[in-house]
């Protein structure tokens, strides 16, 4: 009877090890989250060309200063979106701040130990890799999305396939929003389907 009280405490106590071990990696993966974003942006930020959108090639990385700010003055890491170039589209026409879109997107967190490719937060995807002919694109108006995102669709074209680092200064800043933590920094996967300037429905689903 005492080997099999000892066996079941000793059981009891890896198993309150185990679970310990695992909220401490959990935790872990937010540790020092501010400066760990900022770090982020910052490396994302040396890896910048000094191209345009419309000369940047495929996989070029290249930085779009927020809408919001004056282009004659300088600024830091964290008034830019940076904007991968994953695919480029056949449109010739990017939206403006009032217009709505289409969007197919999925946004997540920087990468941790726990999600080497960061967390995803919000998609719209259905698949894995971006699949126009499957993926049901969002609707928006474009006044109505973060700094990061607005200013990176503006110049955008349909058919373009982006991949956004934004500071969280563009994000949702200091404030949790959902299940995001404050001072996060996103990484928007974003593909613009169709453009509905200001006055005009997008077209029915």
């Amino acid at each position: 009877m005492k080997r099999l009280s000892a066996i079941f405490s000793i059981l009891c106590t890896a198993a309150l090890l185990c679970v310990s071990c695992s909220e401490t990696k959990e935790a872990d993966d937010h540790a020092n989250w501010q400066g760990r974003n900022a770090e982020f942006i910052s490396g994302i930020a040396a890896r910048c060309s000094d191209k345009t959108p419309q000369t940047a090639s495929k996989g070029e990385i290249v930085r779009l200063l927020s809408y919001k700010l004056n282009p004659e003055s300088k600024w830091g890491d964290d008034s830019y979106v940076y904007c991968e170039i994953l695919d480029k589209g056949d449109g010739t026409v990017s939206p403006s701040f009032s217009d709505s879109v289409r969007v197919n997107y999925r946004v997540r967190l920087m990468p941790t130990a726990n999600y080497p490719e960061g967390q995803v937060m919000d998609q719209s995807f259905k698949t894995a890799a971006l699949n126009p002919s499957v993926n049901i694109p969002a609707s928006f108006r474009v006044s109505g999305l973060v700094d990061g995102v607005a200013t990176a669709l503006m110049y955008m074209h349909c058919g373009d396939f982006w991949r956004l680092y934004i500071p969280q200064s563009l994000g949702y800043g200091d404030k949790a929003r959902n299940s995001i933590p404050a001072y996060s920094a996103l990484i928007f996967e974003v593909n613009l389907t169709e453009i509905a300037p200001t006055g005009h429905e997008l077209s029915p689903r």
